[in-house]
């Protein structure tokens, strides 16, 4: 088990940005006292955590800068949402815009909860919505779509400017953009001028909304206000955070620099910055409720009073205070220079914000063990006998998160490729995973989780004193087989930066958290080349026991099944990459 970067089955990450599940939740324990005789009537009550389980990102590439209209490089993006959406159905959905800390934290306010709201009014196909975007923009004069919002969505739609060609046949110049719309405008039978009007913005905001939330096969999908918190209620679908939770902070010394170049350094600054233009989309449990009126996001046109009374007491160091010589990105481990040992970033200054987007994939937070489940089985279509490792898929799966008896618990289903994701809670632990392994022993699929009765309303839940303390519990989870697991000490095989396979190292004034990682020794390398080898069935217990012997015994092994030649039993490069590749990390 490692803590991982990348997450088969969980994420997916490529330009059109990062759309992922949550790792599972945990399951506390709940202890509820009885009432007096003369109080039977009563109940015990407890509020029920609004927990997230997927989420999808709007990065800024998908934003021109300082604006809030769609690029078409989007369109990829919500194809991913429409397969994130199909994973989990009846979860309701909440949009948080962000902005970098260029211009007031008032305007941001406003810049960030409009690119939330462009995206809620396109998932619901609100023109209307946008029409208002496009016209009203007294508080964010920065934000204006203008002729520029309509000539980007009349190109992607397939209507361009032309070249003009004279009675010689010499070109002379390009289309205005009033004749690009004439003809958009003729060819969707909605007039014969060359006018920007309300006319062709209804036509032309309908179309692109279609060509943009459209699934894999270019088929549009849209939402209703029901499918979001609140309903789409005036608070809950969508919100601004203005600049209070940044994924990255810049170093002194960038901003430094940046302040003293005159003539590039704002550019200089907004470019680096563009991680924190962004809006994500987070989804909730299925059957998820709030009550608006006591969401804690203030709307843009309310302030952001309400926002700053949930800050973290420490919140304004959090979101802007600055490291010499290091950026700070959440959720990764920075050390400063006077510092003796990396603490883990939090940069998010809403105490609200951060339970939500805490381990989130799509703000950068990947701290969890990542388990791949492996069992033998037949070669098939092969002369040789023996067996190869196949995923144990669509298992439910115990994990107790200590060896405490009240400890919390985790419950699920591992993916297709046998994959869970534990979320990392401590550096190091020892847990218990049970399997349910009935199912895999007979050869039949075992049966869903068992669906859960909705416990109560929006704020609390009663507690029934004669049902089971956990109301989470498998009926049948007696019957699982448990096995032993140890989080946390998995030994590297080479350094993030400069291993087997160098990935590029970031500027040397411009150091990222894992730039800095220390080398590894060969005491390390081979211990952890011996625990991937016995993960992944190439070995016997305790591999910190096993004698050079058994090792180059191992090591062949593996070789020979990776067709890796010589099979000599050392661990050479070759066998370093192969290892890091078939394991993952």
């Amino acid at each position: 088990m490692s803590e991982g970067t990348f997450i088969p089955d969980m994420v997916e990450d490529d330009d059109g940005g990062v759309a992922a599940d949550h790792a599972p939740t945990l399951t506390l324990p709940v202890l509820a006292a009885p009432f007096p005789e003369d109080q039977k009537s009563s109940f015990n009550t407890i509020r029920r955590q609004l927990v997230c389980v997927a989420c999808k990102d709007v990065p800024g590439s998908h934003y021109a800068f300082d604006s809030s209209v769609l690029a078409p490089e989007a369109k990829k993006g919500f194809a991913q949402l429409k397969g994130v959406l199909d994973r989990h159905p009846g979860s309701p959905l909440s949009i948080f815009g962000h902005a970098d800390p260029e211009g007031s934290e008032v305007y941001n306010k406003f810049l960030s909860e409009r690119r939330a709201e462009v995206v809620f009014g396109m998932l619901i196909r609100d023109v209307p919505t946008w029409e208002r975007l496009f016209s009203h923009h007294e508080n964010t004069p920065g934000d204006v779509w203008g002729n520029d919002a309509v000539q980007l969505m009349l190109g992607a739609l397939g209507f361009t400017a032309t070249a003009r060609t004279d009675a010689n046949g010499d070109t002379s110049s390009t289309e205005e953009l009033s004749d690009v719309i004439k003809r958009y405008k003729i060819d969707r039978a909605i007039g014969t001028n060359g006018k920007n009007d309300v006319k062709l913005r209804e036509k032309l905001f309908a179309e692109y909304m279609d060509f943009l939330c459209s699934d894999a096969k270019n088929v549009p999908f849209k939402l209703t206000k029901a499918d979001f918190l609140g309903a789409g209620a005036t608070h809950g679908a969508f919100q601004g955070c203005s600049e209070f939770n940044p994924q990255l902070v810049l170093s002194g010394g960038e901003e430094a620099g940046f302040k003293a170049d005159s003539h590039e350094g704002k550019a200089n600054r907004a470019a680096a910055n563009f991680d924190n233009r962004r809006a994500i989309i987070y989804l909730f449990k299925a059957g998820s409720k709030i009550d608006p009126a006591k969401w804690p996001c203030p709307l843009a046109s309310e302030g952001i009073g309400k926002c700053v009374s949930h800050f973290w007491s420490d919140g304004n160091d959090r979101k802007g205070k600055p490291i010499d010589n290091k950026r700070r990105r959440f959720g990764k481990a920075v050390r400063n220079h006077t510092e003796r040992i990396a603490k883990i970033e939090q940069t998010f200054a809403c105490r609200f914000y951060h339970g939500i987007a805490q381990h989130s994939p799509c703000e950068g937070d990947l701290q969890m063990w990542v388990l791949q489940l492996l069992v033998d089985g037949p070669r098939e279509g092969k002369k040789v006998t023996g067996v190869e490792l196949k995923p144990l898929a669509n298992v439910r799966y115990v994990v107790a998160a200590s060896q405490e008896v009240t400890a919390p618990l985790i419950r699920g289903v591992t993916s297709a490729n046998g994959i869970i994701g534990i979320p990392l809670w401590v550096p190091i632990a020892q847990m218990t995973l049970k399997l349910d392994m009935l199912g895999v022993m007979l050869g039949s699929l075992p049966p869903a989780p068992d669906k859960k009765a909705d416990a109560g309303d929006d704020s609390t839940v009663g507690v029934d004193l004669d049902a089971p303390i956990d109301s989470d519990q498998f009926k049948d989870e007696d019957t699982f087989i448990a096995f032993p697991l140890f989080g946390g000490n998995l030994k590297r095989l080479t350094k993030k930066f400069g291993g087997p396979e160098p990935k590029p190292q970031p500027p040397p004034d411009v150091l990222e958290p894992d730039s800095e990682e220390p080398e590894v020794a060969p005491d390390e390398q081979q211990l952890g080349a011996r625990q991937r080898l016995y993960n992944l069935g190439f070995g016997i217990p305790d591999p910190q026991t096993w004698t050079d012997a058994q090792q180059v015994q191992f090591v062949k092994r593996f070789q020979k099944d990776k067709k890796i030649k010589p099979a000599s039993g050392n661990l050479d490069k070759a066998t370093i990459i192969e290892l890091l590749t078939d394991y993952g990390s």
